[in-house]
């Protein structure tokens, strides 16, 4: 019997995707030449807001993955799926991003496996090394989750404590990477030290927490629902010492900040709270506003391919901007290709599941066709494997 869909995973899932291209319009245009300082400041703020996009995606799909094997997996069944629907349309994709790529000299097909394997394709498929890895574990860390599950309570919260603990003093210490890469390697190449720069670990304690809310999802719900003004208050005071930091080095006359373990706990908290706040949020929009979640739920399912497309869309509108409509403030240009990136993406994608086999190429069977004409469809009927 299917279990009930987490409506929250779809809203999460879109505002990530948004979040991304987010990511990826505003930190190109924030500090370009010719920008004025006052939109640079504008910019920077979104950019900051995007930041948890990544660890957002992490953190969903820890939950999607431990709500669906619960119980037990079946490993051939589940590697058979993350390879049809999460591997199959990242090598496709990468492809056509490198393909892409190459009309503006910014790509080629050398090694295109070590590519794959350490998401150098483009630059926004790095994730995909990084989260590839974790679906390959996932059976061993569903093995050993199970065994910290019947721990007594006070053990259970002493291990995610720990966790946090080291991976704080991990991403202090993140350069520990290019060490390990020149003991594996001695002199490695790009996609070698990219693989390993790109290591699970180094997003780690975003998987744990995922898989702490689902194993206590109601105690998640409550206290969301009791604490929701304390998140936001203690947000934005974390969100405005994050953008401090980010815009402190353009004033002139700053003083340097040094990066350490105090400002490690800070950032890794307030991407903990945003995504908190952000779960928040889309249980308000799912008891409130029920036509702005089923948007959310009609997009949801192309999120994954969205993801792998959008810089190609990106690309294309900045590079027609900039050619046929010049505008002058980046500003008002980058806003204009964020929200163009955003709906021809969602769109292009949607048209595509039309072909057939889509689902090996989007990472999902939802079909945009069926989902015009046919209303009221029970979340459960959703081949949704896609997931981040």
């Amino acid at each position: 019997m299917p279990k009930e869909h987490i409506k929250e995973l779809d809203v999460l899932r879109m505002i990530g995707f948004v979040f991304v291209v987010a990511q990826h319009v505003f930190g190109a245009y924030a500090w370009r030449e010719g920008a004025a300082f006052s939109e640079s400041l504008i910019l920077n703020l979104f950019y900051v807001i995007a930041q948890p996009a990544v660890p957002m995606f992490v953190l969903v799909t820890a939950i999607s993955l431990f709500y669906n094997h619960t119980e037990r997996i079946n490993i051939l069944t589940f590697y058979k799926k993350r390879i049809l629907y999460i591997f199959l349309p990242y090598v496709i994709w990468s492809i056509v991003n490198i393909m892409d790529a190459k009309l503006y000299g910014q790509a080629s097909f050398d090694n295109f496996i070590g590519q794959l394997a350490a998401g150098t394709g483009r630059y926004h498929l790095w994730y995909m090394s990084m989260i590839l890895r974790i679906y390959l574990f996932f059976p061993l860390i569903l093995w050993l989750s199970k065994h910290i599950q019947k721990l007594p309570k006070f053990y259970k919260v002493a291990f995610l404590l720990i966790c946090f603990v080291l991976y704080i003093i991990l991403l202090k210490n993140n350069r520990v990477t290019l060490l390990i890469g020149k003991r594996l390697f001695d002199t490695p190449t790009y996609n070698e030290q990219m693989f390993i720069d790109r290591t699970p670990l180094l997003w780690s304690i975003y998987f744990v927490v995922g898989a702490y809310i689902i194993f206590g999802y109601s105690h998640l719900l409550a206290l969301l629902q009791r604490y929701r003004k304390l998140i936001l208050l203690t947000y934005i005071p974390l969100l405005l010492y994050i953008y401090y930091i980010q815009i402190n080095p353009h004033f002139s006359g700053h003083k340097y900040i040094t990066i350490g373990y105090l400002y490690c706990f800070l950032k890794v908290s307030y991407m903990i709270l945003s995504i908190l706040m952000l779960y928040s949020l889309a249980s308000y929009v799912i008891s409130q506003k029920p036509k702005l979640y089923r948007l959310f739920k009609e997009t949801s399912p192309y999120s994954y391919s969205a993801y792998l497309a959008h810089v190609i869309v990106l690309q294309a509108v900045a590079m027609e901007l900039d050619k046929v409509y010049p505008i002058k403030s980046f500003l008002v240009l980058s806003l204009l290709i964020y929200i163009l990136t955003i709906i021809l993406t969602v769109k292009l994608v949607q048209l595509l599941s039309l072909f057939p086999f889509s689902k090996y190429f989007l990472g999902t069977s939802y079909n945009y066709y069926r989902s015009i004409f046919t209303k009221g469809m029970k979340s459960s009927s959703r081949n949704t494997p896609g997931t981040y």
